[in-house]
């Protein structure tokens, strides 16, 4: 082989190899997935791949550059955009992360990140090689997210309510403005500087003992209405809502919730309270007034009055009636024989038994209490129980003969208490015939014209001492 030859060989060599990765680069260039270009310093550019041309929807990266020829800035919203980058580049020889709104063939809009650096070719010329991102969607969340955190921050500062972060030891992180005015502070760094403010609002240390063992336990705690102290000394009421917020092991890190101020609700129940105790009070004196007007004209019916509704209330308390419906029935038996203000005195006080004339005169008294009793506006049937206290189950009894479909168990009670202190007691023409007697009366009559739960009440309030006689 000749010189020549022998020198032309590795020569000859080295120029495929260097075809092979300018192939290779080619390749490499055309098919990543990333928009990558290479551009002259003037900012023209030279060559796009293909996911470049895809990026800003043109078919492939020969029409992209054409378009860029055409009108070098136009795929920038903001034309001073390409300005910037060119300017930085030149200056720095590179930019990394820069982020700004592009333009698509469509006239969508995208957020683009570049990045790209300068680089001098074998012959020694500059351009730069770069790469844009798509981050439209992280533009997006991030976007959401500042707005949701703004929406936040907003309703947190402008929030009625008192809003608030506690730590379990008892310190405010973070409280919004209402809260901070509510306990009587200026600005909310008035209060989160205080370290044991937190602990030290509450009027009652066990409150907040109450409230960290209750978010401990279940992690939530609703309505809990306290009592606190404000920074001037003053105390107001607060209905309290709050969440423990737990930390990657399990354990309470925070506490976060919200507060009221309820000092007006609280002021105005406690008034309605005492009115309605007042109110009450002078209820029950109208009441006994009431019955004791019958005391003037017969002292054994004013007695009997008392005592049958002391032993109604105990036989509806045993048949485990609503506390407002004892109460009911309680009214009813202390003037379940008012009505007897309008029977003759001589007919009240006869030392022997009613016969004829006097008998009806003396039935007459449980309309008479209903007429009485009627136009009384009583939080319950008062009039009505009155007028069947002397109604029986199976249709006896009167004024209206009425039978077990027509009664309610107030009547019933009232019925069986009546008969049962009736026969118990000293009567005008005859001594007392004693408990056991009545309550043996009531025994043989129970299911046919007493309602059989109502003796069986009786039994147990005198079984028990709750009446005795």
């Amino acid at each position: 082989m000749a010189a020549s030859d022998e020198a032309a060989a590795p020569a000859s060599s080295s120029a495929r190899v260097d075809d092979a990765m300018a192939d290779a680069s080619s390749l490499l260039f055309h098919d990543v997935p990333l928009a990558v270009y290479l551009r002259a310093v003037d900012g023209s550019f030279l060559e796009v791949n293909t996911a470049m041309a895809v990026l800003f929807g043109y078919p492939d990266p020969a029409a992209f550059l054409a378009a860029m020829a055409a009108i070098p800035e136009q795929f920038y919203l903001d034309p001073t955009t390409r300005d910037a980058v060119l300017h930085d580049l030149a200056a720095s020889g590179s930019v990394t992360g820069r982020r700004y709104q592009a333009i698509c063939r469509d006239g969508f809009v995208l957020w683009i990140e570049e990045s790209a650096h300068r680089t001098v070719s074998p012959g020694g010329d500059l351009f730069y090689i770069g790469f844009l991102r798509d981050v439209t969607e992280e533009k997006s969340t991030s976007w959401a997210l500042s707005e949701a955190e703004e929406k936040y921050r907003i309703i947190f500062e402008h929030a009625v309510e008192g809003l608030f972060q506690m730590t379990p030891a008892g310190r405010f992180v973070t409280v919004n403005g209402a809260l901070a005015r509510m306990l009587g502070y200026d600005s909310p760094q008035g209060l989160t500087t205080r370290g044991d403010e937190a602990a030290s609002v509450f009027v009652r240390p066990e409150d907040r003992q109450f409230l960290h063992a209750a978010l401990a336990e279940t992690g939530v705690v609703r309505a809990m209405e306290s009592e606190l102290s404000r920074a001037d000394g003053q105390r107001i009421w607060v209905s309290i809502q709050a969440r423990a917020v737990r930390g990657g092991d399990g354990s309470v890190i925070l506490y976060e919730g919200s507060m009221e101020d309820v000092t007006q609700r609280r002021q105005s129940q406690e008034a309605l309270r005492q009115t309605l105790k007042r109110t009450r009070a002078l209820f029950h004196q109208t009441v006994k007034s009431l019955s004791t007007t019958v005391r003037f004209r017969d002292p054994y019916t004013a007695g009997h009055q008392d005592s049958v509704a002391r032993l109604a209330a105990a036989m509806a308390r045993s048949l485990k009636l609503p506390e407002d419906t004892v109460e009911g029935i309680r009214v009813a038996g202390q003037l379940h024989d008012i009505g007897k203000i309008s029977v003759p005195v001589r007919y009240l006080c006869k030392p022997g038994r009613l016969v004829g004339l006097e008998w009806e005169f003396m039935k007459q008294h449980a309309t008479t209490g209903y007429e009485i009793l009627k136009d009384i506006d009583f939080p319950w049937p008062v009039a009505e129980i009155v007028l069947c206290h002397h109604e029986r189950l199976d249709g006896s009894g009167y004024p209206r003969g009425l039978d077990a479909s027509a009664l309610g168990i107030e009547a019933r009670i009232l019925a069986v208490a009546d008969v049962l202190d009736a026969m118990a007691s000293n009567r005008p023409y005859r001594p007392a015939l004693g408990v056991e007697a009545a309550l043996a009366e009531l025994a043989r009559h129970k299911g046919t014209a007493f309602d059989p739960d109502a003796v069986d009440a009786a039994h147990d309030a005198i079984a028990t001492g709750t009446v005795r006689y």
